[in-house]
C-alpha cells in the first residue's frame, strides 16, 4: 500500500476479519457438510494437528469473526486515541499500557486484536501496544 494510503486500524482489522470469514466460508464448502472432528478430519483418533484443526472448524471461526467485528465496530465508535499507542517512554516497550479513559481502552482493544496480523504487510508498527 502507498504510505499515504495506509489504513487505519479499524479498516486494516475489518479487513483481515473479511479474509478469515472468506476463508472459513470457503473451507466449510471444500469439506462440505460434516463435523470437524480429529477423526474425520484424519480418518484416526487422535494427533495434535487433526485436533487443532478439528478445534477451528468454520463454524467457529465465522463465531470468532462475528464477535470480533462486533468489537472493532464498537470500539470505533468510541474515536479510539491511536496516538495512546505510541505514548509509552522509550525503552519501557514491555511494559503494558494502562489506559486511563474510553478513547484510550479503544485504541488498545484495536491494537490487541491487531497482533494476530502482525506479520501482514499492512500491519504498522506503531499499532504494536
Amino acid at each position: 500500500m502507498e504510505p499515504n494510503l495506509a489504513p487505519k486500524l479499524d479498516e486494516f482489522l475489518l479487513a483481515r476479519i473479511a479474509e478469515d470469514k472468506r476463508i472459513a466460508l470457503d473451507a466449510a464448502a471444500a469439506r462440505g457438510p460434516g463435523e470437524w472432528r480429529a477423526d474425520a478430519l484424519t480418518g484416526q483418533p487422535g494427533g495434535a494437528a487433526a485436533e487443532h484443526a478439528a478445534r477451528f472448524d468454520p463454524e467457529r471461526v465465522l463465531a470468532e469473526c462475528s464477535a470480533k467485528r462486533g468489537i472493532v465496530l464498537a470500539c470505533r465508535e468510541t474515536r479510539p486515541d491511536l496516538a495512546f499507542l505510541g505514548a509509552r517512554p522509550h525503552g519501557m516497550a514491555d511494559f503494558p499500557l494502562s489506559p486511563h479513559d474510553q478513547h484510550q481502552l479503544a485504541a488498545l482493544t484495536l491494537a490487541l486484536l491487531a497482533l494476530p496480523y502482525a506479520d501482514h504487510h499492512d500491519y504498522l508498527p506503531e499499532w504494536r501496544p
